[in-house]
């Protein structure tokens, strides 16, 4: 059925009422003159009335015509049609590509780096609405955390779910997360015009520098020169504490065998150099991931796209031409049959 909503639901409702209500009436009065005829039987002599069975026709035929109306109304479908739907798309298709490793969470961008990274993306969700958004997460392997979508919602659900224990692999292969970016760009999965934005603090990712992609770039460095701890919760034991080299977790900043993590600028404006990318520190500087927003409106948006899908076949005409023969076969036949026996 194409059409169980609301408001076709509510007609069909209307009309069964209205229907029900005409030949109840019809019928309490036929029963309120025959009660009348047995009481005053010399009136039948003097009036006219058509055979209870030519009536009982009549009133089967709009009960028939009401089930048929009924069914017309919620409009089923017996089968389906290939056609081509023209969407109009007014934005930008936008992948960004967060390192997730454990450096990311270090406390020198309070509260970490991947936390900074996620109040800045949701601060600017409402100004990207209209565009279509996707994550691939990375450490030592990329991976798509969330498809292409439209529905802000659905994305800032996938922002909020991103944790440095997504992903098993140590280290941050850099090269691997653009080759998973570029694999995605030419599956036709993403449009003419798109954004790359590289989220990371470029910790230990030297020697592994990709080579230029088509798309635009941006590169979002989080975290501070002077870098800071690890600071990281087990979930499955509900230990917490700074990280140390030898995998420890503690609770006293002064120990020596914490590890000290740093933003790597200098190679992150390397790699902007090399992908003629724009690059901000959005830890010193949260305000400069609206260069987003201007790439975004600097651009010419995607006008439309073609999409290939299967369309439900109307089948109201299978139950609509029946009541329009019945309802003629009641205006000229029956109407024949009541005048003759009046």
């Amino acid at each position: 059925m194409k059409n169980l909503d609301f408001y076709h639901l509510l007609l069909l409702i209307l009309l069964v009422i209205s229907a029900g209500v005409y030949i109840f009436y019809k019928i309490k009065q036929r029963m309120e003159i025959d009660t009348f005829i047995k009481v005053y039987p010399g009136v039948k002599t003097k009036m006219s009335m058509p055979p209870k069975w030519l009536l009982s026709i009549r009133y089967t035929l709009y009960v028939i015509v009401t089930i048929l109306l009924a069914i017309a109304i919620l409009n089923p479908s017996f089968s389906e049609e290939a056609g081509v739907e023209e969407k109009s798309v007014s934005g930008v298709d936008i992948v960004f590509l967060v390192d997730v490793s454990l450096s990311m969470n270090a406390t020198d961008a309070l509260p970490n780096r991947l936390s900074r990274f996620k109040e800045t993306v949701l601060r600017q969700l409402p100004a990207l609405n209209g565009n279509r958004l996707g994550i691939i997460a990375f450490a030592g392997v990329p991976f798509l955390y969330c498809p292409m979508t439209t529905d802000i919602a659905a994305f800032s659900d996938y922002v909020r779910g991103l944790d440095v224990d997504m992903i098993p692999n140590t280290g941050t292969n850099l090269k691997r997360a653009f080759g998973k970016a570029e694999e995605i760009f030419k599956s036709g999965k993403v449009l003419r015009n798109k954004i790359l934005i590289l989220v990371t603090d470029g910790e230990d990712i030297k020697g592994s520098t990709p080579s230029k992609m088509d798309a635009d770039i941006l590169i979002w460095g989080v975290g501070t020169e002077d870098g800071g701890n690890i600071f990281y919760k087990d979930e499955q034991s509900g230990v917490s504490g700074f990280v140390t080299r030898t995998g420890n977790l503690v609770s006293d900043k002064s120990n020596s065998e914490l590890i000290r993590t740093k933003l790597d600028e200098e190679f992150l404006l390397e790699l902007a150099a090399i992908q003629k990318a724009d690059y901000s520190n959005i830890s010193a500087n949260p305000q400069s991931a609206d260069n987003l927003l201007q790439k975004i409106n600097s651009m010419n948006k995607n006008t439309s796209s073609k999409l290939s899908n299967l369309f439900k076949k109307d089948g109201y005409q299978y139950f609509l031409y029946p009541v329009v023969i019945l309802l003629l076969l009641d205006m000229s036949l029956l109407e024949f049959l009541f005048k003759k026996n009046f």
